[in-house]
């Protein structure tokens, strides 16, 4: 399972972005980028060459940070004994 959201919430805050920043360079709505984070809607390639371009990191990096976050999130509730 991938969170791609988080990683790139990590992202917008790590650089202090808005949304509303991220959206207008990506030529698209705060809503729709809002959604990205949100796990709301999936997107392309093209969309998540963009974000890697603009946060100077790979895709690869990016998939492979999404997928340590939902690992982290995994075993914590694991240990706590939460159902998700």
């Amino acid at each position: 399972m991938i969170d791609i959201g988080i990683t790139l919430r990590r992202y917008r805050d790590r650089f202090g972005f808005t949304q509303q920043y991220v959206a207008n360079c990506l030529d698209i709505s705060r809503v729709t980028y809002r959604k990205w984070e949100n796990n709301g809607v999936e997107f392309s390639i093209t969309q998540l060459q963009k974000i890697s371009e603009m946060y100077e990191v790979s895709i690869d990096q990016l998939i492979k940070e999404s997928y340590t976050v939902v690992d982290y999130l995994q075993q914590f509730t694991n240990r706590r004994g939460i159902k998700v």
